[in-house]
């Protein structure tokens, strides 16, 4: 039996990485510059420096001007998280703490925007350890981050399962010797092959501890 789950944020806990995606599409539009690529598939669960490597890849100068434009960008259109939480989210963290199952949340998002989401989506009180990838040395695919969240929450690897959705995701907490439930996007294809679990709903977890 696992003595807890850690939750990645974007595409686990709320529908996000297509807002997100259409978003920067619309800063750059907004300055009338291409960025590099235009794939939604290539920003799934990639850090913000990731990221901004892949839409600004070739002048190091220019991706930091841009990054810094968007920062105020992004706090004039923030992403509304009580519509994005996924609808099972809620209900699921707290069957899972009924059971004394200890929850995290290990997200490449910015620590503060983390924090903002379940506050907001009113999950914080389930929370026993939040971490960023802001907080780790090396971001997902390494397993920086799924180390920290079963040190910090007093576990074994083996004791955990990570909820995932993304390729990079999957490979940081297998990584970290975790198993792995993916959860399936509704409206994209995304290869989880890798994931010792594949489920299509949240609740489905509770069934897996």
């Amino acid at each position: 039996m696992k003595k807890a789950v850690i939750f990645d944020m974007d595409g686990v806990l709320i529908d996000s990485e297509y807002f997100y995606f259409k978003r920067r599409m619309a800063f750059f539009d907004s300055l009338g510059i291409d960025p590099k690529t235009r794939n939604f598939k290539n920003f799934i669960g990639l850090s913000d420096r990731m990221i901004w490597e892949k839409l600004v890849p070739e002048n190091s100068i220019k991706r930091k001007f841009l990054k810094e434009k968007y920062v105020k960008y992004r706090k004039n259109h923030e992403i509304k998280f009580k519509e994005a939480l996924n609808s099972s989210a809620r209900d699921t963290s707290i069957k899972l703490k009924k059971r004394g199952i200890k929850l995290a949340v290990a997200s490449s998002s910015e620590k503060k925007e983390i924090l903002r989401m379940l506050r907001e989506c009113e999950l914080e009180k389930y929370m026993d350890f939040v971490i960023s990838g802001e907080e780790c040395r090396e971001s997902k695919p390494s397993p920086d981050i799924y180390i920290k969240a079963v040190e910090a929450l007093n576990i074994l690897p083996s004791e955990a399962l990570a909820v995932e959705d993304s390729l990079l995701g999957i490979a940081s907490a297998k990584s970290a010797g975790l198993e792995v439930a993916a959860l399936a996007p509704k409206d994209y294809y995304l290869d989880q092959s890798e994931a010792q679990y594949q489920i299509n709903d949240l609740k489905e977890i509770i069934e897996l501890i």
